[in-house]
């Protein structure tokens, strides 16, 4: 008799949970962090998902130019970096004498934005300040991500507002797009290049740990000409600062064939990556408001390398665009 009485409870306690308002409201919340939305005119296709309103596909006559998250390289394929870059020492800030602790690349992308609008070759999500996000950023904001196509060129627009009435925002905010390389069957990573609109040589930072250090290495072998070799990220990310380019195009070398330029002009960092690995089948090209921290930074947010000050009520407006050719 117990074990028929324990069995009828367990089936009114599953029905119950069935038709629980809340339990609904958390199982759609899951789903709904998987839906992806697509937008398309006469020569592109692109799709966004809404948790971190993150690109999932980047399409030219059925060619799909976007790194498509294969975990056995990486499972990512566009984050939106947000409200810092990179890593914290130790993980962690101080703001008015109070000690935070933040993870690689804040938590944008690892949130759900919403969709608060979809016109046939547009999209824009929001993501807004909450209870959650005040206990490792204490700042009020509303972050949006808007993407708009124009005949072969993808725009994505980056719009933060700061919405307290008093206090300044302080925040960093990037972007992390990875592209399929090799884009043909038979080609190596190492036939191509990224080259750059102006002639110029910059050095990259060097890390350990993750944290900058007071050195620079060499990667170009020409101006404004980037050769994408199996050696070239034995160290990890490229990080050019200052950045001195406005946009980068990729370039099959035996062919001479340009695939894709990104455009991204007045930010004022820049980060080149893919996995040390030389059989990695892609690059990530990183414009960036803001980068890590040097190993002696003293953990004041507000005195953060390439952190962007925006006043109470104030807004502020960045732009990358990706050209399919």
């Amino acid at each position: 008799m117990k074990k028929y009485l324990l069995f009828y409870l367990l089936i009114i306690v599953f029905l119950g949970c069935k038709n629980n308002p809340k339990t609904k409201e958390n199982s759609s919340s899951v789903i709904e962090k998987q839906e992806k939305y697509t937008i398309s005119n006469d020569t592109i296709k692109v799709s966004v998902k809404t948790f971190g309103a993150e690109l999932t596909s980047i399409q030219l006559k059925d060619k799909e130019y976007l790194w498509q998250a294969d975990t056995t390289y990486w499972k990512h394929q566009s984050p939106n970096l947000f409200p810092i870059i990179g890593r914290l020492k130790d993980h962690e800030f101080y703001y008015k004498d109070s000690l935070y602790k933040m993870s690689f690349h804040g938590f944008a992308w690892k949130n759900n934005f919403i969709l608060i609008e979809k016109t046939q070759n547009s999209l824009i999500f929001d993501l807004v300040s909450s209870n959650k996000t005040k206990k490792q950023y204490p700042f009020d904001f509303k972050l949006q991500i808007k993407y708009v196509l124009k005949n072969n060129i993808l725009n994505v627009h980056y719009i933060v507002e700061n919405t307290d009435p008093k206090e300044d925002l302080y925040f960093s905010i990037g972007a992390h797009p990875a592209f399929n390389i090799p884009l043909e069957k038979g080609q190596h990573r190492n036939e191509y290049e990224l080259v750059f609109d102006t002639d110029e040589m910059p050095t990259s930072r060097n890390k350990k740990s993750g944290l900058f250090v007071d050195s620079y290495t060499q990667y170009f072998d020409k101006p404004g000409v980037l050769q994408i070799k199996d050696t070239t990220f034995l160290r990890g990310a490229l990080v050019f600062n200052p950045n001195p380019f406005t946009k980068a195009t990729l370039v099959h070398k035996p062919t001479e064939k340009q695939l894709f330029t990104i455009h991204f002009k007045d930010f004022p960092y820049l980060g080149i990556w893919t996995q040390p690995n030389p059989k990695t089948p892609f690059i990530a090209i990183e414009p960036w408001f803001g980068v890590a921290e040097n190993i002696h930074h003293n953990k004041d947010f507000t005195q953060k390398e390439g952190i962007q000050k925006l006043p109470a009520n104030g807004v502020f407006k960045a732009k990358y665009s990706v050209e399919i050719h």
